[in-house]
């Protein structure tokens, strides 16, 4: 979408206004406050800037313009939040899967996956007949199978292609689509004589499909598209764009394997399910899970390979900060055998009965793992953990559960991640003194306040000059979006920021006013503070290698540089 569309619809969309849609807010001074709906707040912790056109929760720590508030309060992808908020003030968003010409290789393929999905949906009904009656006698009603879009791909190897070519779409882009195997110089259906499974990504597309052999022949039970330019492997979720808002409402998400799992739970009313597609669950998966809710409940077979899978996708998401459980079937079963022998109110007591996957981790009999190595495998989760509160709180439950001393589980875990340092070198970044930290957060707050100040930041530092992460990562945002803008609007840059915690960051330091502070002399007090990193260094090489003349005279000349600097700032203080 145009960026100047997209400025045009942020700026038309009052952030008091679409916020007081969806919660009270009263004015305070020059903002307004209110209850965040993002934690369970219990006074006014958010605050809406009108002047600045953005929100702060002090408490919570979420912020960002009017596309971040609803994005993340409907939980929609961007692309839908920009165009609710363009119907809202009545701005007309081009439909370009709707015209006649499709500007992009992308749009052109999506295009496709629509006119295929159409095509094997319309096959289903009016010449799978044996695949309606297999989906009968699996207990899928004809409305499942409509609701879901299922298809049939004909016997015939050329039907889809016939198909697509007579929609006037070109033979090299159905090459490029994945859809097609070239046989002899023949273009041959990929999918043929099976049911088949659209693949949708989360904002309702379809992307890629999959599909069941229903003949005899074919060694493959169940195949799914290759990965294009609409579709990797591992980065979708399987009927997510069916259940993401009850996912939501309901505060979780079922994850189960295969696409029978899936129907089956979703044909007895579980409309908070999503599956993997056949593979290990993915961190693309668990980032897109993230944005719906935050616990996950694992309802995999009941085989050993059913919990090993479920325990490796449990943990990646307990490294992500979410809460995962693990529903116990009975042995051998799995949910589409479950619900089609007991009740859906037994499998909801399962579900409700699920165990945390650290208590199941120190339980169950299922699990392969020695004690010892299922306690490191939840300590190497926790490393990745950036809340020190959450990762404590669970160091503390597997202290419980397993009966070892938070010490000692605290201990093991340091040990590792020293290990695991040695063995990954990462970039050295000096930790930041909190003095030195304020000096960066400071620099950036005055180098948002206008074009000048913003161009004389740029021009007299670098990213080098940053000690601390977040600082860092946001310099490089503002040198690499502001230039290209043609009104010089801050606000704008939380739209092109994926990363929560930058992003409630910037819109932190976007609420600051610094009315007294000149940015020239925090400018100078930041490359002061890197000159002494440098120093301190160098005495560190210096003291690897003494004898180094060229290191010693490299301190002479920086710590020379340094006491000139510090004078000129005397002088000004003082005379």
């Amino acid at each position: 979408m145009d960026r100047s569309l997209i400025d045009q619809i942020r700026q038309a969309n009052d952030i008091v206004e679409v916020v007081q849609s969806y919660v009270p807010l009263k004015r305070t001074g020059s903002n307004w406050r209110g209850i965040c709906p993002f934690h369970n707040d219990t006074r006014p912790s958010m605050h809406v800037s009108q002047p600045k056109q953005i929100f702060k929760c002090f408490a919570c720590g979420k912020g960002g313009n009017v596309f971040t508030f609803v994005q993340d309060y409907e939980k929609l992808s961007f692309i839908e939040t920009v165009k609710k908020l363009a119907a809202r003030v009545g701005i007309v968003v081009p439909d370009r899967h709707k015209t006649q010409v499709v500007s992009t290789k992308r749009q052109k393929l999506l295009a496709v996956y629509k006119s295929a999905g159409e095509f094997f949906a319309d096959n289903l009904f009016s010449y799978g007949q044996s695949t309606l009656e297999y989906l009968a006698k699996r207990q899928i009603s004809a409305e499942t199978a409509k609701e879901l879009q299922l298809g049939y791909a004909l016997a015939s190897r050329r039907s889809l292609a016939n198909h697509l070519l007579k929609e006037n779409y070109s033979v090299d882009l159905l090459k490029e689509s994945g859809l097609f195997r070239d046989s002899g110089g023949s273009m041959n259906d990929l999918f043929w004589d099976r049911l088949m499974f659209p693949i949708h990504n989360s904002n309702g597309d379809v992307v890629a499909f999959g599909g069941r052999n229903m003949g005899e022949g074919e060694s493959f039970k169940y195949m799914n598209s290759p990965s294009t330019e609409l579709y990797t492997k591992g980065n979708e979720l399987y009927g997510l764009h069916k259940t993401k808002y009850n996912i939501s409402k309901k505060g979780y998400s079922l994850i189960a394997e295969g696409y029978f799992d899936y129907l089956r739970l979703y044909e007895s009313g579980f409309d908070n399910v999503a599956c993997p597609l056949g593979t290990a669950l993915t961190l693309e998966q668990i980032y897109l899970l993230n944005r719906f809710a935050q616990k996950v409940v694992m309802l995999y077979d009941a085989d050993n390979a059913g919990v090993k899978a479920a325990v490796r996708g449990g943990l990646i998401c307990l490294s992500k900060g979410m809460h995962v459980h693990q529903a116990i079937l009975p042995k051998g079963e799995d949910p589409d055998s479950f619900l089609l022998k007991h009740s859906k109110e037994d499998l909801q007591k399962i579900i409700d009965e699920a165990p945390a996957l650290i208590s199941y981790m120190a339980t169950s009999e299922e699990v392969e793992e020695s004690t010892e190595e299922r306690i490191q495998l939840l300590l190497d989760a926790l490393r990745e953990l950036s809340d020190p509160i959450r990762k404590e709180l669970l160091v503390r439950d597997i202290s419980e559960a397993f009966g070892v001393s938070q010490n000692a589980l605290f201990s093991s875990m340091q040990r590792g991640g020293a290990r695991r340092q040695r063995q990954e070198p990462e970039e050295t970044v000096y930790q930041s003194s909190p003095k030195g930290m304020e000096t960066e957060k400071m620099v950036i707050i005055l180098g948002l306040k206008d074009r000048e100040s913003y161009n004389l930041l740029a021009n007299e530092l670098s990213v080098d000059y940053f000690n601390n992460k977040t600082m860092r990562k946001l310099f490089s945002l503002l040198t690499e979006v502001l230039p290209n803008q043609e009104s010089f609007d801050p606000a704008a840059l939380l739209d092109e920021i994926d990363n929560d915690e930058i992003k409630n960051s910037l819109a932190e330091l976007l609420f600051e006013d610094l009315e007294d502070v000149k940015l020239v002399s925090m400018i100078r007090d930041l490359k002061l503070h890197k000159m002494e990193r440098d120093i301190a260094e160098l005495d560190n090489e210096i003291n690897a290698n003494p004898n180094n003349l060229d290191l010693l005279k490299k301190k002479e000349k920086l710590t020379l540089e340094y006491r000139k600097m510090t004078k000129k700032v005397v002088r000004k203080l003082f005379f």
